[in-house]
Parts: C-alpha cells; structure tokens; sequence
C-alpha cells in the first residue's frame, strides 16, 4: 500500500482500503447516491389488469397507479399479488368475459417472469364480497363504495352523456 501513496504522491497519514469488487461494504458505498452495485432488495408491486370484451373481443389492459375506483363493475379484473392472483368478477360481467378471466389469469401466472411460491394460487373474488386480504390491496377501500350499481360504466355513461 505505500508504494501505491508514493505513486500517487498522497501523504504518508493516508489510509488506503483495498475494496473488492461487488462486495462493496455500505461504508464505501454511502457515498455514492447512484450506486449500481447496492444490493437492493427488489420490491413487487401488484399490477391490476381489466378483462373486458365490450368490442367483442377479449381486451386486456394494466390499469397504472390503480385504486378501488379502477374495479369496474361491468368487467372482471386481475390482481397479480404475487403470490395470489385475484380475479375480481364485476356484477355485470358477462358470460364470456367470467369464462375467460380464469383462463387469462392462469396463462399470465403460467407466462410471468416473476420469482413466485410454487403454489401461487388463483382466487375468484365476487364484487361485494371482497375479502379482506383482497381489500389490502387497495389503502383507501370504501365500503360503499359498490353498495349500489350506480358505479357500472352503464349508469356512468348515462350520468355523464345523458
């Protein structure tokens, strides 16, 4: 290590650290606001998906940045959660779109990519009926929020173009 001060014309009260890389001690890298080589641990965020065949074909859309005002009573929806898969069955979904929903969820957990338990189950969750891990989801869940059918894109379409 003093051949390396000497080479570098640092001083002799210098201390030198010899540091590996990828095993980089937090102490060394504090310093460093974008370091690429920090173990982070990587976090899952859940993803909502809407199922819905209103052009008569089956469409699936992510819903980003997803709340409880996402869920839409005529479709179905899928909540990946990781380790369940949701599929959220609207009041008004139709036959097809209930058929498919199961189908859709089962090849998306069969195609993810996603690090999962072995045993990643599928939940069908009926509207009204949500359970409580379900709720977890969605931080601002309101109760009343499905009471009525006012919340079916039948009825918003009416308040808002009729």
């Amino acid at each position: 290590m003093s051949r390396y001060r000497t080479s570098q014309n640092l001083p002799s009260w210098t201390t030198v650290t010899r540091v590996l890389e990828s095993v980089e001690p937090q102490m060394f890298t504090q310093w460093f606001d974008d370091w690429h080589g920090a173990k982070k641990k990587a976090e899952f965020v859940p993803r909502l998906f809407q199922c819905s065949n209103e052009t008569g074909k089956l469409v699936i859309e992510e819903i980003a940045g997803y709340e409880q005002e996402d869920l839409d009573g005529d479709d179905v929806m899928v909540l990946d959660a990781l380790n369940i898969i949701y599929v959220w069955v609207g009041a008004g979904a139709n036959k097809e779109e209930k058929k498919e929903a199961e189908k859709t969820a089962q090849g998306y957990l069969n195609n993810s990519e996603v690090k999962r338990h072995k045993k990643t189950v599928i939940e069908t969750v009926f509207q009204g009926e949500e359970t409580p891990t379900f709720k977890k989801f969605f931080p601002a869940w309101d109760e009343k929020m499905f009471k009525n059918s006012a919340r079916s894109a039948a009825n918003m379409r009416k308040l808002l173009f009729n």
